[in-house]
């Protein structure tokens, strides 16, 4: 198993970025076939994995030698544990429990056990926030299969992990410059954007930093246009069709957002297209 440094505390970064599973496993084959770690994340001076992202990293001992060589490398990756997202919230755990509900929006087996054995009418009776946090990922209502390695599946735990930390930092640190979630799970561009709808209700005096995302498709989009991998060898790296979200500049010059599926040759057009911006 791979052990990461564990912050409790991020003050002074202002490009941060946070990475899922799905992501590391895609950098990790881009490694193989030669394409630098350097080319995605050498943006940023504060890289964070969430526990439970660590949990599924070691399920692959691919992913856990990767993660490795990134830290030797000395990119600035560190771990955060779930309990300690109250330590980030600056102590304040009403606030911290709408965020875990607004991040949990469209999971009602999750909302349903929060409502149930967490809330309280008066939220000055509720357990401290580590003890609740805890015993819901112990006790996750949607577990699933058992995976080769003896570990339960518990569906969903990391993009609800990542969605609650990118919300905290959005929230609590406005100095943050840039605030980036690399993932291909679309679950996980769904539970953030609806929770930040939902927050801007509850926290109406703030406005928060905006969220941006590097999925698969937007890191070879990057990589292509800046040289480092040929548009002629998409099929290297791009196996399938996939939806994307994209912005396109029109003829009038005004702006459209695109959500379809894309086959290589239409991604193709798009990367050659510097009017295109791949949103997810």
């Amino acid at each position: 198993m791979i052990e990461i440094e564990k912050i409790t505390k991020i003050d002074g970064k202002r490009h941060i970025a946070l990475l899922d599973t799905s992501s590391i496993s895609f950098m990790q084959g881009l490694h193989r076939q030669g394409i630098p770690s350097e080319s995605v994340l050498k943006d940023y001076d504060l890289i964070l994995i969430p526990e439970w992202v660590l949990t599924e990293i070691n399920d692959a001992l691919g992913r856990i030698r990767y993660v490795q060589d990134l830290i030797k490398q000395g990119y600035p990756i560190y771990c955060i544990e779930e309990e300690a997202y109250s330590d980030l919230a600056n102590s304040e755990e009403g606030n911290l429990y709408q965020i875990v509900l607004a991040s949990t929006r469209q999971l009602a087996r999750i909302r349903s056990y929060l409502r149930r054995y967490v809330e309280k009418t008066d939220p000055l009776d509720m357990d401290a926030y580590k003890d609740w946090v805890n015993k819901l990922y112990d006790e996750w209502p949607i577990s699933e299969e058992i995976l080769s390695t003896g570990r339960v599946k518990k569906k969903n735990a990391g993009e609800v992990s990542i969605t609650i930390l990118v919300e905290i930092v959005s929230w609590y640190y406005p100095e943050t410059k840039a605030l980036t979630i690399y993932s291909q799970d679309s679950d996980t561009y769904d539970f953030q954007r609806k929770a930040e709808a939902d927050l801007r209700k509850i926290f109406a005096m703030r406005m928060p930093v905006p969220v941006s995302y590097k999925s698969n498709d937007a890191i070879l989009c990057q990589l292509v246009r800046e040289g480092k991998i040929s548009i002629n060898n998409l099929d290297d790296y791009r196996k399938d069709v996939r939806k994307i979200t994209y912005s396109k500049e029109q003829d009038d010059h005004a702006t459209i957002l695109v959500t379809e599926l894309v086959d290589n040759k239409l991604f193709a057009q798009l990367v050659s297209d510097k009017t295109v911006h791949i949103i997810f």
